[in-house]
Parts: structure tokens; sequence; C-alpha cells
């Protein structure tokens, strides 16, 4: 298919800008020979081609008048914001599979160029044990050159997003708002990142507001993009299961990394695992399952966490008696027989080496 004119993308960002045809986009497109005649139809065209009523038709042409598209370009090309199609020549190919590919406004080129990508989508409400597994699993995976899609959200979604830009496959932030919106307010520097070193993507125009009704939409985007899908953590009504749902429509790979069973952000990945999902536990785990071990050009040891860590006889202790739970300082001191002083500079140690972490409460969690 030949790539969209320069006209017809100046006239589908008109489109695109007028509600009452966004919202019946691909009807839109399929009714009219361009986003030009779209632009231009008549009230009575409008009413009869798009089966709407004389309401509707006119508060379309009313707000066309409203819109200067001149200026519109200008204000996109000024915040660096481009439009891009499924007849696009660099549109992603994964995402031209899926059904209505969305037409998208975009920051930063790696939504271009990249190669394969995997997505990382979880609860806002994580735990520190998911979110610093969704940091290692995709900084792993970026080491070797995948790119990873998550939504830009609190928690597991900024999580993969930190790991992956700070590695050779970058990241790429699906949003369900505006890319001129920051939400939620506190990512302003990782959507900075995302721009520099991966891609903003969004099919919503500058503007719109993070309304709760955007997000499903947003989350078949980001299992478009990918080969397939990990959920980190997920509670039985969170909107990574929705992703996971447009993942298996989409024929999509869906892995979900098991957690603690009394735990509410748990009850959505097992009840994954139980309806089929691949349950992984390490980024090997990924690759075999996605078959990218004969894809990925990057030669590279992907088990960096399981090499050998000098660590002497009483740090060694103080992992053993960790595992994978969160414990308070007294309850590591009763269980290795180290006294209190000593403990401390212990687990300084350790946080400074990247094996633990400082939870909520002066509780330590072992990362690594």
């Amino acid at each position: 298919m030949e790539e969209i004119s320069k006209t017809n993308k100046k006239y589908l960002l008109g489109v695109k800008l007028i509600p009452h045809l966004n919202w019946r986009l691909n009807k839109v497109l399929d009714v009219f020979d361009s986003p030009e005649q779209a632009w231009s139809a008549s009230e009575g065209e409008l009413k009869y081609r798009l089966d709407i009523s004389d309401k509707v038709a006119r508060k379309i042409v009313l707000a066309r008048k409203a819109i200067n598209i001149e200026a519109e370009i200008e204000k996109y090309q000024s915040l660096n914001v481009e439009m891009i199609s499924s007849e696009d020549k660099h549109y992603p190919k994964l995402l031209k599979e899926i059904s209505s590919p969305p037409v998208m406004f975009v920051r930063g080129g790696l939504i271009k160029n990249y190669e394969y990508a995997v997505g990382v989508v979880g609860s806002r409400r994580a735990s520190t044990y998911g979110k610093e597994f969704a940091y290692e699993l995709s900084r792993k995976l970026s080491d070797l050159g995948v790119t990873i899609v998550s939504g830009a959200a609190r928690g597991i979604d900024s999580a993969a997003h930190f790991g992956a830009i700070s590695g050779k496959g970058g990241s790429i932030g699906v949003l369900g708002c505006g890319l001129d919106v920051v939400y939620p307010p506190e990512n302003r520097k990782l959507y900075a990142e995302l721009e520099q070193k991966g891609s903003l993507v969004s099919e919503y125009a500058l503007g719109t507001q993070p309304l709760s009704q955007n997000f499903p939409a947003r989350n078949r985007i980001i299992s478009g993009l990918s080969e397939g899908i990990v959920v980190v953590e997920a509670s039985e009504k969170s909107g990574a299961l929705i992703t996971a749902d447009f993942a298996l429509e989409q024929g999509r790979e869906v892995m979900v990394v098991p957690g603690n069973v009394r735990s509410a952000v748990s009850k959505g990945c097992h009840k994954l695992i139980k309806q089929g999902a691949c349950l992984i536990e390490s980024v090997e785990d990924v690759i075999e399952n996605l078959q990218l071990d004969s894809k990925i050009k990057i030669v590279k040891e992907v088990a960096n966490a399981n090499v050998e860590l000098e660590l002497s006889c009483e740090e060694k202790a103080i992992l053993n008696c960790l595992e994978w739970e969160p414990k308070q300082v007294d309850q590591i001191v009763a269980s290795v027989g180290i006294e209190m002083s000593k403990i401390a500079g212990l687990l300084t140690i350790l946080e400074i080496k990247g094996i633990i972490k400082q939870d909520i409460g002066k509780n330590y969690l072992r990362v690594r």
C-alpha cells in the first residue's frame, strides 16, 4: 500500500480532531475515498454515509469550522509530535495485523525501527518485589535488544520502562491520554526519557485527559505492538487482565509471573495461569516461550543474575534468611544470630551490591 500523502495526512489530523468523526474513524475511512473528502463532506453527505442524525452531522460541521488545520499542524510539530497510520511505511508490522490498526500520535523514533518487543504490564499498586522483578526482567531483555512496551502507569509499568531504557532495546510507552498530558504527574521524568531513548505513543489527540474509558483501548495497542506480554502482578480486576485478553485475541503469547497466594495483586496472575497462560520465572523463560533465541542478534549472557557474587558467610546467612519475603531487622537478627550493630552494616553492603532492598517500615527484601 502506498504511503499516505501529505495532503491526506493533513486532513486525517483534522478528522481525528473532531470527536464525532474520530469515534467512528474506521467507518469514516471506509465510506469516504480519502480523509480530505471526509473533511469537506456536507451535512447531508455525513448523515447519509455515516448513518447519523441531523444533530450529529450539524455538530461535525460546526466543529470543523472551529478548527484551523494549519495552526494545529504547527502546534503538533512544535511539540515534536508526528502522526502515523497503517499506510505509513514505518508503521509497526505487528500492530498492522490487529483488527482496526489505530492512527497514532508519536514522540520519539523507536516506534519506527524496533525489531522485537515484549509487553510488560501489571498492577499500579505493585509490591516492592513485583517492581524489582519487572525492572530486572525488562533490563535483561533490553540488554539483548528486545524493546519493552508498557503503559507508563504507576507500579509495574514504570518499573518496566525504567529497566528497559537502560539497555539497547529501549522502551515504548503507550498512553491513555494526549502526549502533552503527563499521567501520573510523577512520571514527568519517565516521559522525557522515553521520548529521548524510545517512544511515547497515543491514539488520542493533544490535550486529551486520562479518562477511564481510554485505557482499555490503550491496552490493545500494548499487546498489538508486542510478540507477547508478561503480567507481573495483577488483581482480579486489573487492567493488565484486559491486556491479556487482547493479547489472546491477537494471537500473542501470554506469560505470567506467579506471586504470593495470599496477596491480592497475585489473584489475577494465578487466574491466568489456571486458564493456561505460561508461567515464567526468568528472562530465559520469556525467550524460550517466544522463540526469540533464534531472532536476537546480540550475543550476550542472559543469566547475569546467576553470576556468583563474592559474599561473606554472614552475608550469605542473611540472604538465606530473607529468601524472597520481606523481613524486619529484628527477625533477621533472631534468625542469623548476629548482633544488631553488625547487621546494620551488612544490610547496607548488600543494598549497595544490589542484592536486597529496603521496603516500607524498614523491612528488607531480597531482589536477586
